[in-house]
């Protein structure tokens, strides 16, 4: 059975308390769905879309211990809970909640911790710290019903967009610089600073290179360089600061860099506009300042080249 599953962590677990079958009577107000498995309705909006088979669901999603220690909660600003419903592949899989529920339906659903860890969550045994046969409440809210198609759909909707909106901001940047060179073919810029005298750097040379990385609206996100972490908020005491070295060419960094360090000598200074697509596209790095579709710019040094 295939599972979607983002926003949420399956291993961030607590203590449990122990509870085998005969506790699931401790919830009389719970309806059985199926061996456990059990459900109570706080709303149910039959006007809303019904969850089909492999339609996507998107929720808010809350689990806890009996004692209503929380496990995890969704929170605002982050990626919501997203799954793809499925009848369940055994007798109480928490995956079987979601058919037949709808749009706009909340509920809390209480399931076995035993087979939720090993079988939901594929785990390959219950962690040492959970009671046998503990039971879990999730409290659910469902926002959205869609099938994968139109999940799909949407998806590249809101990519081309944002794609839109990248080139429309990136050629405002470079209207409002004056910046005239033309981009590679690949789309990339490169703008000479300083022309190197030493060796020319290749795809599988090793060069080390000194560089400063910021937004194209000028916010700052990395740098090799000491002076500029601290002038610029970055700095951080446990980092040493020194030339980042990688294998030119091998898709160790991302691949604007390796077109434009490649075009560089060493001795040579650079300034290269790097796309969304030559850099992180639509999935950067969680937590940090970059964005999806966003456009970077680099300060670069080469400052040496190896065989």
């Amino acid at each position: 059975m295939k599972k979607l599953f983002s926003g949420i962590i399956l291993l961030s677990f607590g203590i449990l308390v122990s509870c085998g079958q005969k506790e699931m009577n401790k919830f009389p107000d719970y309806t059985k769905l199926e061996q456990d498995l059990y459900i109570k309705y706080f709303s149910q909006n039959e006007e809303g879309r019904e969850i089909q088979q492999g339609d996507v669901v998107t929720l808010d999603m809350k689990y806890t211990t009996e004692d209503d220690s929380v496990l995890f909660e969704s929170q605002p600003g982050q990626p919501p809970v997203t799954l793809q419903a499925d009848t369940g592949s055994y007798p109480g899989d928490f995956m079987g909640v979601f058919i037949g529920m709808h749009e706009g339906d909340s509920a809390s659903v209480l399931v076995n911790a035993d087979s939720f860890f090993i079988k939901t969550a594929g785990m390959p045994q219950r962690p040492n710290f959970v009671d046998s046969g503990s039971v879990l409440k999730f409290v659910i809210n469902i926002s959205r019903v869609q099938s994968m198609e139109e999940m799909q759909a949407e998806q590249m909707q809101k990519a081309a967009e944002a794609e839109a909106k990248e080139s429309e901001v990136l050629t405002q940047y470079l209207n409002d610089n004056q910046i005239t060179v033309e981009p590679t073919a690949s789309g990339m810029y490169f703008i000479s600073k300083k022309k190197g005298s030493g060796k020319q750097a290749a795809a599988g040379k090793t060069v080390k290179v000194n560089y400063a990385g910021r937004l194209i609206t000028g916010e700052y996100f990395d740098t090799s360089i000491e002076e500029v972490a601290k002038a610029e908020g970055l700095y951080d005491e446990r980092r040493t600061y020194q030339p980042l070295e990688f294998p030119l060419g091998q898709g160790q960094v991302i691949p604007g860099w390796d077109e434009g360090i490649a075009l560089m000598k060493e001795g040579g200074e650079a300034t290269l506009i790097i796309p969304s697509n030559l850099a992180y596209g639509a999935n950067p790095r969680p937590g940090g300042v970059i964005q999806p579709y966003n456009t970077l710019i680099f300060e670069v040094e080469l400052i040496e080249v190896t065989d």
